[in-house]
């Protein structure tokens, strides 16, 4: 019985290591992921052409304009048209 007890106590340090190992490697893993999502998330983004999303930019900017203008249009001729049959 004293054997048993000894050679467990014995074997103590090699268990620990064997945990912290493990250990070790679960969050070298973890880190690997976190690291690996930046990856996913950001290299997309930098791979934009920014020069196609501006120009797509300036053409809603056009349009949105051109829509503006023409409903500014239309109610200046509405106003004419009251004050005139006024």
């Amino acid at each position: 019985m004293i054997k048993v007890i000894v050679t467990a106590i014995l074997k103590l340090p090699l268990a620990f290591k064997g945990l912290g190992m493990l250990f070790v490697n679960f969050f070298e893993v973890i880190a690997r992921f976190i690291d690996n999502i930046g990856y996913h998330i950001l290299h997309p983004i930098r791979t934009i052409r920014f020069h196609e999303v501006f120009s797509l930019a300036i053409i809603a900017l056009t349009k949105m304009l051109q829509y503006t203008i023409t409903a500014c249009i239309k109610r200046a001729i509405t106003v004419t048209k009251m004050c005139y049959l006024s």
